[in-house]
């Protein structure tokens, strides 16, 4: 079986922009709504914005939207949110505009609308930043749109062209997504060497269903050159962020030795892991593997995939 059909296309539906960062050219007040906001002092944040929102000031208005939208400094209350966000928006901002879109999307605060949506992710990619993170979300978004054909025509080439400009920007889900369309052919002509040169962007960011992407490539040597060692430095790094098909494939190479010494209990650790997370051929393989080992190698296994488990900084 080739890495082709095992490589994940994941997209995420749509990607609500909630980051508010000091820096951005705000009134006196909006720098004080902001630093209260970076500091955790929501409450205070809640009372700046709303003075702000209230006054018409846009920015505020999509901050006052993300503390409704979370529950910061206030009860959660996606209505609320909504309104806030659509205040917003209705003035041209960018980041307000793809929460709209999320909202109209998923359907929490509004009654689910992929035309509306639709309207909105393209107001947001209109007026956001070029290059900005936000602005990457919502093209990203508009991707999604398009590849699945929600509130338009199933569009490929359109949603290529989107990814690749919320990839430019540095978005690693858009990066991914991409790089999987070149090595399907969808919407591009099939490229697994393009495939490779956008995994690696997202993986570079840790993104780990594209750490697993680019550990099948060097694993099978499509777009690369066949490569098991660079095939384990990512299938762990992405195993290590609890992906389960990644901590199947380390159980895999440890079991037989691919490009790495042979270890039966570093091997079970890793089908012990990927089946705890419904894994069926990680659970079929530990089973197979389990009559060869010890009664001493089984408990250490499982101690080791205790110990990875309630580790700090491990994604379950």
């Amino acid at each position: 079986m080739t890495s082709h059909r095992h490589t994940t296309l994941h997209i995420l539906p749509v990607f609500l922009v909630v980051t508010l960062v000091a820096g951005i050219s705000w009134s006196e007040g909006m720098s004080e709504a902001t630093l209260a906001y970076n500091s955790g002092n929501y409450s205070e944040a809640v009372r700046q914005f709303q003075l702000g929102a209230e006054n018409g000031d846009a920015r505020a208005q999509y901050g006052l939207g993300v503390m409704y939208e979370h529950g910061r400094g206030v009860p959660q209350d996606l209505k609320k949110a909504f309104m806030w966000y659509m205040k917003a928006a209705k003035q041209g901002n960018a980041p307000a505009e793809n929460n709209v879109g999320y909202l109209y999307f998923t359907g929490r605060g509004a009654e689910q609308d992929y035309t509306q949506a639709l309207f909105w992710f393209s107001r947001a990619v209109e007026n956001g930043e070029p290059g900005k993170w936000d602005s990457s979300l919502a093209w990203c978004n508009l991707g999604n749109i398009y590849y699945w054909g929600h509130g338009t025509s199933k569009n490929l080439r359109k949603a290529a062209d989107c990814y690749r400009k919320s990839a430019e920007a540095g978005n690693p889900f858009a990066a991914n997504n991409l790089g999987c369309m070149y090595e399907r052919g969808e919407g591009v002509d099939r490229d697994p060497a393009q495939s490779v040169t956008w995994y690696r962007k997202a993986a570079d960011q840790g993104y780990p269903f594209a750490e697993r992407n680019l550990a099948i490539m060097y694993e099978s040597g499509q777009g690369v050159m066949q490569d098991y060692g660079e095939a384990l430095k990512w299938y762990s790094k992405a195993a290590t962020q609890g992906n389960s098909f990644a901590q199947y494939k380390m159980g895999l190479i440890y079991e037989r030795g691919l490009g790495v010494a042979k270890d039966p209990v570093e091997s079970y650790k890793w089908y012990l892991l990927a089946s705890g997370k419904g894994n069926q051929k990680a659970e079929n393989s530990a089973a197979k593997l389990r009559p060869g080992l010890s009664t001493t190698q089984v408990n250490e296994a499982t101690r080791q995939a205790t110990v990875f488990q309630t580790a700090p900084g491990i994604r379950q």
